[in-house]
C-alpha cells in the first residue's frame, strides 16, 4: 500500500493487525481506483488548463496526447477535484434560487477554438451572467504566497482564464473580466487570493495561434523532431523536462 498503517505494539491488538491492514489496502484501492478512473484522469485532447502552458516541448507532448509521466495517484488534483464539485454544488443552489445579485453557469462546457482539425472544448467553474468568468484553484501554501507576492498566477493559468474569456464571448456572453480565486488547501477561506484583470480577447487568440503552429510542426515532422526544435525548459517543476528523470513515455 501507498500509506503507512500504525503496527500495534500491545499483544491484545496486534492480534487484529492483519485484518487492520487488510482494511486499510481495500481503502486506498478503492480512492486509487477513483482517481485513475475519473473524467479528468481520462481526458487526452489538450484542453484550455493546457493551451497556455509556457514550455514548448510540454505543449507538444500534450498536442500528441502523450501519456502523463507515472507518479502514481494523482491525490492533489484528486482534492481539487473534489473542491470544485462542492463549489459546484453550492453555486448550482444559488442558480436556481435568485438570492444573489448574478445569475451563475456552473461547469458550462464552451467551445473556445480549434487547433488543427480538432474544436478545443472545456469546462469553466463559474460563469457570472453579467460578465465575469470565474476560475478556482486549490493550491499549497507555497504557491498561494507566490500569487500574493507578485500578484501574477502564472502564464497557463492566466491564458486558460482568457481562453474561457472567449469562449463565452463566442456564445454571444458579454465578457469584462477573468478571475482566478485561489484557495488554500492547508487553511482558511481568509487566506483566499481574488485575483482579477480585465478580459483580453489577443491572450488567447495569440495561445491559439502558437497551438497550431506547434501542431503544425507536429504533424509535418513528428514528434521527436519537432522536440528537437526546441530547448528542455528550466522550470523544475515541468515533468516532460526533467534532466534527471528523463521522460520515456
Amino acid at each position: 500500500m501507498l500509506g503507512k498503517i500504525r503496527q500495534a505494539s500491545d499483544p491484545q491488538a496486534r492480534q487484529h493487525q492483519a485484518y487492520a491492514t487488510a482494511i486499510a489496502e481495500e481503502y486506498e484501492a478503492v480512492m486509487v481506483n477513483g482517481i485513475q478512473n475519473h473524467e479528468r484522469s481520462q481526458q487526452k485532447l489538450i484542453g484550455p488548463s493546457e493551451i497556455g502552458v509556457p514550455c514548448d516541448r510540454a505543449l507538444l507532448y500534450k498536442l500528441a496526447q502523450a501519456p502523463e509521466r507515472n507518479r502514481g495517484p494523482a491525490w492533489k488534483p484528486a482534492v481539487g477535484t473534489a473542491c470544485h464539485a462542492q463549489q459546484d454544488e453550492w453555486f448550482s443552489k444559488i442558480e436556481t434560487s435568485g438570492t444573489t445579485p448574478n445569475d451563475w453557469f456552473t461547469e458550462e462546457k464552451v467551445s473556445v477554438g480549434t487547433i488543427g482539425p480538432d474544436t478545443i472544448k472545456g469546462s469553466t467553474d463559474l460563469f457570472a451572467k453579467s460578465g465575469a468568468v470565474i476560475d478556482h484553484k486549490f493550491v499549497g501554501k507555497f504557491k498561494l504566497d507566490l500569487v500574493k507576492a507578485h500578484d501574477d498566477p502564472g502564464p497557463q493559468y492566466r491564458v486558460q482564464a482568457h481562453t474561457y474569456g472567449r469562449g463565452w464571448e463566442l456564445e454571444g456572453w458579454p465578457v469584462h473580466i477573468v478571475m482566478i480565486v485561489f484557495h488554500p488547501r492547508d487553511g482558511e477561506l481568509s487566506d483566499s487570493y481574488y485575483w482579477w484583470e480585465p478580459y483580453d480577447p489577443a491572450i488567447p487568440a495569440a495561445a491559439l495561434k502558437r497551438a497550431n503552429e506547434r501542431y503544425a510542426l507536429l504533424t509535418a515532422f513528428g514528434l521527436q523532431q519537432a522536440l528537437s526544435l526546441f530547448p528542455y525548459c528550466t522550470d523544475k517543476f515541468c515533468d516532460w523536462c526533467r534532466r534527471d528523470q528523463p521522460y520515456a513515455g
